[in-house]
């Protein structure tokens, strides 16, 4: 009898945590940059170890939901499957706070924009963020692949570009070689933002060196507050170099 209740003891406990647990909408519409809807569209919402804890598609419209339970998960990324390494890179979202209903409208291309981070300079007043990202072109992706002789299919699949490369090459070469102000466009909850530097970086990462870049930006005087207590930061690179376009977007606590 004493086993009896304490398992219906737990049970209770079990459920009333799992009704606790508050369930909020992702939703939105993912576009090619001349605002064509694109189907088909995988969405995965990501773990702090990279796992993917939800997923869903894009319909004929590029209309997306997803239902999610409340957290901080640490990126949302999107593409069409088929598209990846072959046609198009990816659109990341970065540091994602779901603690209500959410509207994120991915933009995705040939330049992905990978890796946002930003932060406050400690200087008053906090007028500016710097903005650190790495953008990764497909056409320079490609040209590596072709210069290391390995065999398109095995890039396609890979999980990892720098597992195929030669290890000897510590450097993976795939970002535009230089950025101008006229070529970045950097918004802060949709508000434009004045570009006031940017400097090239050499990031390293398992076992290699790729470029990235940091951009000083002043916040915008008017702030149209995108998410209560947070910045929605989007990045958006239209380069000369290799003709291609990306996005990325980042979610910044206030």
């Amino acid at each position: 009898m004493r086993k009896i209740i304490l398992f219906g003891l737990v049970l209770m406990s079990s459920l009333s945590c799992m009704a606790q647990d508050k369930m909020y909408e992702i939703h939105g519409k993912v576009t090619n940059f001349n605002g064509v809807p694109i189907d088909s569209v995988t969405i995965r919402l990501m773990n702090n170890k990279f796992e993917a804890v939800y997923e869903t598609l894009s319909n004929e419209d590029g209309d997306y939901l997803m239902n999610v339970k409340e957290g901080d998960y640490y990126c949302l990324y999107a593409i069409r499957l088929r598209d990846y390494r072959v046609r198009k890179l990816e659109y990341w979202n970065w540091n994602v706070p779901v603690h209500q209903n959410m509207t994120i409208n991915p933009q995705y291309d040939r330049m992905e924009i990978y890796g946002i981070n930003a932060f406050e300079p400690q200087v008053t007043p906090q007028e500016t963020y710097m903005i650190y990202f790495r953008p990764m072109s497909l056409s320079k992706s490609l040209q590596l692949v072709s210069d290391q002789k390995i065999e398109k299919k095995s890039f396609e699949d890979a999980e990892r570009t720098e597992e195929l490369l030669d290890k000897s090459d510590k450097l993976i070469n795939i970002s535009p070689d230089s950025i101008t102000q006229d070529e970045l466009t950097i918004e802060i909850n949709g508000m434009p933002s004045k570009i006031v530097g940017i400097n090239k970086i050499r990031e390293y990462a398992r076992g290699f060196f790729m470029y990235g870049y940091c951009v000083q930006v002043l916040k915008p005087k008017q702030n149209n507050e995108a998410l209560s207590g947070y910045d929605l930061i989007s990045v958006t690179l239209n380069s000369a170099e290799t003709g291609e376009i990306g996005k990325g977007e980042a979610f910044v606590r206030r």
